[in-house]
């Protein structure tokens, strides 16, 4: 008979893992959601309005000129219903994922349905914010985006703002 402890550990290690995973998940879908109500809730401020786009759109958004940002902004506002859903069913996935982890036996495919679901949310968030993305580059002229490559690639090189790097995004000229 084999030794409880030995076949236990491995076992045990997916379990943390698997764990670690979802943890790491949950975190990505309560930044989408800080970010998505910041943006949303945002209605004047520069600084905060910077700050709050660059984090959302990486540095695409530190070389977007001011109007594209806020175009990017305006669509996203359009999508505030969803938005105020999508948070109702990340407050429940968190809800559900504290019983099944509460549960007295662990049970893998509950969490994992949990975590698909939450998975779901942030990719047809990523994909929202893809397609804006694409749809304001190809509204763009020729030396628009000319503009913004030279603006995105200044933002590359010096990296993200802080410690006296890039402290301002770039405007358009």
């Amino acid at each position: 008979m084999a030794d409880p402890a030995e076949t236990a550990g491995p076992r045990r290690g997916r379990n943390r893992f698997s764990l670690a995973l979802g943890l790491s998940l949950a975190v990505n879908v309560l930044l989408l959601g800080l970010i998505g109500g910041a943006v949303l809730g945002h209605r004047s401020g520069v600084g905060r309005d910077h700050a709050v786009t660059m984090m959302a759109l990486g540095p695409y958004g530190r070389a977007l000129a001011d109007t594209d940002r806020a175009a990017i902004r305006k669509a996203l506002r359009a999508e505030a219903p969803r938005f105020r859903e999508e948070r109702r069913e990340v407050r429940q996935g968190f809800r559900d994922m504290l019983t099944a982890l509460r549960g007295e036996t662990f049970d893998a495919d509950r969490i994992a349905a949990v975590l698909d679901r939450q998975e779901a949310r942030v990719q047809a968030h990523a994909e929202m914010v893809r397609k804006l993305m694409l749809d304001r580059l190809s509204a763009m002229s020729l030396d628009e985006r000319s503009a913004f490559a030279d603006r995105l690639e200044r933002v590359l090189r010096h990296g993200p703002p802080g410690r006296n790097r890039c402290e301002a995004p770039p405007h358009a000229p």
